[in-house]
């Protein structure tokens, strides 16, 4: 497959504006707009389906493209969806287009053309899938209006799929280990300074030494022997013991001194 120098800029740069999201609630807002520019289509969708009916949710891209008082026709017809029944179906993330399994008349035939995506125009779609919770497919598709994907787009997103799968695991982590940090700083964060509970979270969010230096502006040294002394006021030894301890609900057990 040839890419232009052109589109693997611009896939490195979706990738790299993902490097700092810390919410996954942010991610369709940096991803679709990013794919926009790599796979011509006319409208994107984000979507989160969940396992029993009526449970969706999606944004779109541009914003406004879908009528919002629309969603529940969706959400009645999306048990007819073959994508996101091959992707509930067999686990795979890889990117497939309607075609890959309907005709154009057998689509067509369907209730979630004639109510859906008929109006907005959708001809053809291609769409991949990433990692949920439990039952729930979340997928990310293109749609357009005139004439059908590529092997070329097939292939690009194949390649995409992967780090942006682990983009959303990523921000997915992060969020919970604030909401985890957040829960417990009333119990236990009172014995840190407030540049180690700083430098903590930074931790938590997966950081590097090196990263965390850059961002404070201070030597990855310097760093260092802050988490030397919150590794001791927690009682552990190693980084991932301290976020660890920090993700538990409880909060980590201080070590009782000598006296106490």
């Amino acid at each position: 497959m040839y890419v232009s120098l052109e589109t693997l800029r611009r896939a490195v740069g979706l990738v790299d504006s993902l490097a700092e999201l810390d919410d996954p609630a942010g991610f369709a807002a940096v991803v679709l707009p990013g794919l926009a520019t790599l796979v011509g289509c006319d409208v994107l969708t984000y979507n989160e389906i969940g396992p029993v009916r009526g449970q969706t949710r999606y944004a779109d891209y541009p914003a406004g493209a879908l009528d919002q008082a629309t969603q529940p026709l969706f959400a009645a017809h999306v048990h007819e969806h073959p994508l996101v029944n091959h992707y509930r179906a067999t686990g795979s993330g890889e990117p497939m287009m309607i075609s890959d399994f309907l005709t154009r008349q057998r689509f067509h035939r369907l209730g979630l053309y004639a109510e859906f995506f008929r109006a907005i125009p959708v001809e053809h779609q291609i769409a991949i899938s990433l990692p949920g919770p439990e039952q729930q497919v979340i997928g990310v598709a293109m749609n357009r209006g005139r004439h059908d994907f590529s092997d070329h787009d097939r292939a690009l997103l194949s390649v995409l799929r992967l780090p942006l799968s682990a983009a959303l695991l990523r921000a997915r982590r992060r969020q919970q280990a604030g909401q985890a940090l957040a829960t417990t700083a009333g119990r236990w964060l009172a014995d840190l300074t407030e540049r180690e509970v700083q430098i903590l979270r930074l931790v938590a969010d997966g950081r590097t030494n090196t990263a965390i230096a850059h961002g404070l502006e201070v030597s990855p040294r310097t760093v260092a022997k802050h988490l030397e002394h919150i590794y001791r006021k927690l009682g552990v030894s190693s980084r991932p013991a301290a976020v660890f301890l920090m993700t538990m609900p409880q909060g980590p057990v201080r070590p009782v001194s000598p006296g106490e």
